[in-house]
């Protein structure tokens, strides 16, 4: 068999071997209970994407941005995730380590590339939940001006941060009917708008905003930069390999979590959206309310199943602020666990509570860091700027995926993606697209970031030798790491 036809065509194929013997293969043993099984994974991953608190709260910024462009810069981001997806869902069912994205480019990428793409889940992991917490505020406050926004998003925050320290299995079943809940919400919104169906396709297809109070052309470029704020509302996929050590069986089922939740989601969030888009009666009320997708309800219903409309909406964004929480906590940890810190930090982050099993530090560290953004920051701000690092980690996993094919012709690949080498060309230059056009003082703080964690890496990382890393360690000797 020759080398590109194994690159293209993937014929290593192990759809038996289980995520416990691929941990074993790649040298490290695992920390946690394996307690998932696939629906529990699926519906944390769901959870993690949780398409109805996603679209009520980030859906919040896409409109804010892109005006009437929202819906292309929807069906755009859509389509790049599942290009993504495939990317990461190869990639986690080879790799399933509980580090996701960071601990997957470590293994293809070699050990600066993987901080680079840590110092990325750190922002993320402290700005996304925030950015959802901030969520539940919105709608919180819809029903009751007693507090304000930030206040109603810090006591749901605080509220998460303790469930979030309870066994893995509970927050799967707690998750899993709050998702039940959502799906009914999104009907709800998806049937509130197709039944009553009220503006022509031809008001989405350019970008027209609400500026002093008339409809003024954005232009293209908005549309494509909201695409990367799109992204981030379907962004969540990856928690199937964030609770990969935890789910039984073979580890083929870490790549279909990530593919077929991405899928769900997506799917659910283009349903709602799409319904509430073209079923709006006042495109200027849409374009301009606090909470635009159960103002379509209200409209099209009443104030009544408006309100349930909108508890539900907390619910779900609480549920997504949990399934955030619980997957940020364990990349932290894998974090420590690979010694990228020096001990006095790492240390105390590897640690976890012998009765749940649960990364006690760091789920608490994320609490307490969203609790304060919650209190100083704004939906709109958050949700852009944790975007434009969401995106930075999809180039890594496009590169990635190309490379690991390429450098690795004849390794195992319990899930294989379709349409190769499609996906990651799709991924990557869609995401470079969509980075190109966010703001120049994002761009600037993000690239100063990733600037020191490369520092970091070049320096304290590569004094201390690769053996620091103990996965970069594992994947060099087995011969799986480019040098």
């Amino acid at each position: 068999m020759s080398t590109m036809r194994q690159i293209f065509f993937s014929e290593h194929v192990d759809k038996d071997v289980t995520g416990e013997e691929r941990l074993e293969q790649l040298g490290y043993e695992s920390h946690f209970d394996r307690r998932l099984n696939l629906w529990g994974n699926m519906s944390l991953t769901l959870s993690d994407i949780t398409p109805m608190g996603s679209l009520l709260a980030i859906g919040i910024a896409v409109i804010a941005l892109a005006g009437t462009g929202s819906v292309i810069a929807y069906l755009a981001g859509v389509i790049i995730a599942v290009m993504v997806a495939l990317c990461m869902a190869e990639l986690g069912s080879i790799y399933p380590v509980s580090g996701g994205i960071y601990s997957i480019i470590g293994k293809v990428l070699g050990q600066h590339a993987a901080f680079v793409t840590l110092v990325a889940y750190i922002v993320e992991g402290v700005f996304l939940p925030a950015t959802i917490a901030l969520g539940i505020g919105t709608y919180a406050q819809s029903l009751s001006t007693a507090l304000s926004i930030g206040v109603y998003s810090a006591i749901g925050m605080a509220i998460v941060t303790v469930l979030a320290l309870m066994n893995i299995q509970s927050n799967a079943l707690m998750t899993g009917i709050f998702l039940a809940i959502e799906v009914i919400i999104i009907v709800i919104i998806a049937v509130a708008g197709f039944t009553n169906l009220t503006q022509p396709i031809s008001v989405y297809t350019h970008a027209d905003g609400m500026v002093n109070g008339k409809l003024t052309s954005l232009g293209l470029g908005v549309i494509v930069g909201a695409v990367s704020v799109a992204l981030q509302s379907v962004n969540g996929y990856d928690a199937g390999i964030a609770f990969a050590e935890e789910t039984t069986g073979p580890a083929r089922r870490v790549g279909k979590s990530v593919l077929y939740m991405c899928i769900v989601g997506g799917v659910l969030e283009l349903a709602a959206f799409l319904g509430a888009a073209f079923g709006t009666p006042s495109l200027s009320k849409f374009l301009t309310s606090s909470t635009p997708l159960t103002y379509v309800v209200k409209a099209r219903w009443g104030d009544t199943v408006g309100t349930i409309v909108v508890v539900g909406a907390i619910i779900a964004l609480f549920n997504a602020c949990l399934a955030i929480t619980l997957q940020f906590a364990r990349i932290f940890w894998a974090s420590a666990r690979d010694k990228v810190w020096p001990d006095l930090i790492g240390k105390p982050l590897s640690r976890t509570w012998a009765r749940t099993h649960a990364p006690w530090v760091t789920t608490l560290i994320i609490g307490v860091i969203a609790i304060i953004l919650c209190l100083s920051l704004s939906i709109v701000a958050t949700a852009t700027f944790v975007a434009v690092f969401t995106i930075a980690n999809y180039v890594f996993i496009a590169v990635a995926a190309i490379w690991q094919r390429i450098s690795s012709p004849d390794g195992v690949r319990p899930f294989a993606m379709i349409l190769w080498p499609l996906p990651p060309i799709i991924a990557g230059v869609g995401s470079l697209l969509a980075i190109s056009k966010q703001t120049y003082t994002d761009l600037i703080i993000v690239g100063c970031l990733f600037a020191l964690g490369l520092i970091y890496s070049l320096t304290y990382l590569r004094r201390k030798g690769l053996n620091t890393m103990t996965l970069m360690a594992d994947a060099e000797q087995l011969g799986e790491t480019p040098r």
